[in-house]
């Protein structure tokens, strides 16, 4: 007996025991307080479905509640009934008292709540739509992009000088035969990438052939006929057939309106968002210790 009276674990659940009973006591008035009892119903499993989910739609969450078959629900109402029976005695017990990662989660609550109370938009108008991609008209811009066939010539198979001379003549039988396009593959070496490049940005260039090559292709102008180099690469030298230089271009609107609207509905949800965290904070008095304020720290 003296030693089962030692046990830690026995101390763990005759204080838990007592901690309910308190809260209990202190609670008397309201049924639904009774430690001991968990009630379960649907608001209960919406909000608890919802919060595992964490998409605050309850209308969602009704319709998969009542698609669920008699096993599904089984499990939900055990899964309910289980985190709420830990949670309720973790709190007794005092388990999250000064706890960062249960601060953690509540702040995260509290803002997946203040995400459902933004997430009801009204449609914006073609005005406002509008207005929003003019605003943002940086980002609705397509980068400037060029089209290109090449061929290679491998400086590590011949050296840099035998494979720029090489190069050269190549340039001449190709301009001569007038080679199209699609002919770049019966010429030169294997390539480690690609032969043919179609519309790839600056950023696409510089990663297989360098910043210094893709400076030499971007100035280039539209020429669907003549091929032109000897340009060098960090792989050796290369002849290029360059069929399209386009300029960087604000896309109409028309053309994003899709992203214009996702953008616009996103923008708005953050701020009612911050809405919500500032009327929050708002609600309580803040008293900054006189060592912190603005010129007091060193």
């Amino acid at each position: 007996m003296k030693r089962l009276l030692s046990d830690p674990l026995l101390h763990f659940i005759a204080l838990g025991a007592v901690l309910f009973s308190t809260w209990h006591f202190l609670n008397p008035d309201r049924p639904d307080n009774n430690p001991h009892t968990i009630k379960v119903d649907q608001a209960a499993l919406l909000e608890f479905m919802q919060l595992r989910m964490r998409a605050f739609n309850e209308a969602d969450a009704q319709a998969r509640l009542a698609s669920f078959s008699d096993e599904a629900l089984t499990d939900v109402v055990n899964a309910f009934v289980r985190e709420e029976a830990l949670h309720r005695s973790a709190l007794a017990m005092g388990l999250g008292i000064d706890d960062y990662v249960i601060q953690q989660r509540l702040v995260q609550k509290m803002e997946y709540l203040a995400e459902g109370v933004a997430a009801e938009l009204p449609t914006p108008t073609d005005a406002q739509l509008d207005e929003f991609y003019k605003r943002h008209q940086a980002q609705y811009t397509a980068p400037a992009h060029v089209s290109f066939t090449h061929v290679f010539f491998s400086a590590s198979r011949h050296g840099e000088e035998q494979a720029a001379a090489v190069a050269h003549d190549t340039l001449i039988d190709l301009n001569r035969r007038q080679v199209p396009f699609t002919g770049a593959t019966g010429f030169g070496e294997r390539f480690p990438y690609q032969v043919n490049y179609v519309e790839r940005t600056r950023e696409d260039v510089v990663s297989h052939f360098g910043a210094q090559m893709a400076d030499d292709l971007f100035a280039l102008s539209s020429d669907t006929a003549r091929w032109r180099g000897v340009y060098t690469s960090s792989f050796g030298k290369h002849l290029v057939l360059l069929t399209r230089n386009a300029p960087a271009r604000v896309l109409d609107f028309t053309e994003v309106r899709s992203r214009v609207l996702q953008d616009f509905m996103a923008e708005q949800l953050q701020k009612r968002k911050a809405g919500f965290v500032s009327r929050v904070v708002g609600a309580y008095t803040v008293d900054v210790a006189a060592d912190l304020q603005r010129g007091a720290m060193p």
